[in-house]
């Protein structure tokens, strides 16, 4: 009879595309999962995978085991969040997920208040630009700059995000530009990655006249530091812009170009006494923060 532990090998396998990376995510070594996959397959008479120079590619049979161990691990999921959310202690630990701007201009002035206050908490910040699962208990608490759209999922929304363009405060004063206008042929740093990002060039190129990108970076906070240290210019979200030391507001808000902000967690989740305390703790501070979120300040 399979086991768990061989399910969940078969399905890492599948996921990471071959031996090495799979041997990885398990933190064994690479022979061990050789051998325990030759062991299933030799105890079953059947060929789970394909192997081919570019990975191994799951049989009929091994895509059965895989949706089967995948059906395994939601329902493990499920269980571990519905324990979870009875739980009303606070202690243990505690994960929040955001995008790396939000984790440094917002979490970063808030977090510490919170852990001063419940010190029997342990908490992580994952700052990641990559979209972590709450389902699968990637993290507890998720801090992101659009709505949740799936069902299991439930979402408060902090605010609007107002937009602005700022320079370094070695080569500008704030609010020195009065019109769009004035920018013509301006130098600007590019946003790249993802969809919100091309909506930020996008909009340079059809409302600067003339607009020169100078260079771009998927990274918002390296643009941040490379608009401090050029004459170039950045559209950046204005609870960032106010927030980065050697930026000053050129020219902000913008009236066409915002965003939103909301703190999210899964349904199971919403009574669980830890992530109640944080998501209070947040809200809280983002009613705060409000000017900020709205670039008046």
């Amino acid at each position: 009879m399979i086991s768990w532990n061989d399910y969940q090998y078969v399905l890492t396998i599948s996921r990471a595309g071959n031996i090495p990376s799979a041997a990885k995510q398990l933190k064994v070594n690479t022979s061990t999962v050789f051998r325990r996959l030759e062991k299933i397959e030799t105890a079953y008479k059947l060929k789970l995978f394909e192997r081919h120079r570019h990975g191994y590619i799951p049989t009929e049979a091994g895509q059965e085991i895989i949706s089967a161990a995948e059906r395994i691990e939601q329902e493990a999921f499920s269980a571990e969040r519905a324990l979870t959310g009875k739980d009303q202690k606070l202690t243990g630990r505690l994960r929040i997920t955001s995008t790396e701007s939000l984790a440094a201009s917002f979490l970063s002035r808030h977090i510490p208040s919170f852990a001063e206050e419940y010190p029997g908490l342990y908490i992580e910040i994952i700052s990641d630009n990559q979209r972590l699962s709450l389902t699968e208990r990637e993290a507890d608490i998720a801090l992101r700059p659009t709505r949740p759209t799936e069902e299991s999922l439930i979402g408060r929304k902090l605010s609007t995000l107002k937009w602005g363009i700022y320079g370094s405060t070695t080569h500008y004063q704030p609010y020195q530009i009065p019109d769009l206008k004035n920018l013509e042929g301006k130098s600007f740093i590019a946003w790249s990655g993802g969809p919100l990002a091309q909506q930020t060039t996008d909009w340079l190129r059809k409302n600067i006249p003339a607009v020169h990108i100078a260079y771009e970076s998927s990274s918002m906070l390296t643009n941040a530091q490379l608009a401090i240290n050029s004459r170039d210019l950045i559209l950046l979200p204005c609870l960032t812009g106010q927030n980065w030391h050697g930026l000053v507001p050129v020219f902000s808000p913008l009236a066409d170009v915002e965003g939103e902000l909301w703190l999210v967690t899964h349904r199971d989740l919403q009574k669980n006494a830890r992530v109640r305390a944080l998501l209070d703790h947040l809200a809280k501070a983002a009613m705060g923060d409000r000017q900020l979120f709205q670039g008046e300040n």
